[in-house]
């Protein structure tokens, strides 16, 4: 799955002898999320083989689908009861762009355009989208280009017991439950947006 590349990147990609992660994983740095981790270098190396058509010159097909096979919500989004608190549970958004790489949100906007129905997903305005993930819950992504983001929704009941809860067990769904349902909705979405990704990549 290695391959010698230039020495430009030095820091991207391991054998799995120099695992740097307890997951298991072959990088260090994950050239598809969490980009603030990237070193300035690295992160230029990727925006230009994306834009240029280049990029089976720095990374092989293998190594660009391990790496978006790691790609998972519970892996690249933050967590509910880390995130918010009840006083911003309502007001909450996650910029998807500050968690995955632009082309994968790209490919998950294309993916709500043409494959959402399938998924579940309901085109409810324009640039938006809505999936239930609970009675009286959804999680909604608004596709505005370069500005996409991704909220939780909820019935007027719900929203209300929400703004009056003093602390999480009096909330009427529970964060954990609202993180695994929201998990699995966004996880359909990666499982095609991964594929387009790679895809368009390694064309």
């Amino acid at each position: 799955m290695f391959r010698p590349i230039s020495s430009f990147q030095p820091r991207l990609w391991f054998t799995e002898i120099a695992t740097p992660f307890a997951q298991g994983s072959l990088m260090e740095y994950q050239p598809f999320m969490d980009q603030q981790q990237l070193r300035g270098y690295d992160s230029l190396l990727i925006r230009s083989a994306q834009a240029s058509g280049n990029w089976l010159q720095w990374f092989s097909a293998e190594q660009t689908a391990y790496a978006l096979g790691q790609v998972t919500a519970a892996r690249a989004l933050p967590k509910l009861v880390e995130f918010v608190t009840i006083a911003t549970l309502l007001d909450s958004r996650i910029r998807l762009r500050d968690y995955f790489d632009d082309s994968l949100v790209e490919a998950i906007t294309n993916t709500l355009l043409n494959e959402g129905t399938t998924l579940q997903w309901k085109q409810i305005e324009a640039t938006s989208y809505a999936c239930v993930i609970g009675a009286g819950a959804a999680a909604c992504i608004v596709t505005n280009a370069g500005d996409e983001i991704l909220y939780l929704r909820y019935a007027n009941q719900i929203a209300e017991a929400i703004a009056h809860a003093q602390n999480e067990t009096e909330l009427p769904r529970s964060l954990l439950g609202l993180q695994s349902h929201l998990q699995e909705c966004i996880d359909q979405l990666l499982g095609y947006a991964r594929t387009k990704t790679l895809r368009h990549l390694v064309r």
